[in-house]
């Protein structure tokens, strides 16, 4: 299993966070997707943490 950290830019768009998060598990078997949420003075970072496994293809 591997895991990958992604994090929302500054002022990327959700569609956008959303669209690179899809580009990226498509091929991919997702096990689990956790997110974190944290604030600090006025900025908010949001992170996903995928838990996944490469798909074999034969």
């Amino acid at each position: 299993m591997k895991i990958k950290t992604i994090d929302q830019f500054y002022d990327e768009a959700y569609e956008d966070f959303d669209k690179r998060v899809n580009d990226f598990i498509k091929d991919k078997q997702v096990v689990q997707i956790t997110t974190n949420e944290t604030a600090t003075g006025d900025f908010m970072t949001h992170t996903l943490t995928i838990l996944y496994e490469e798909v074999k293809n034969d």
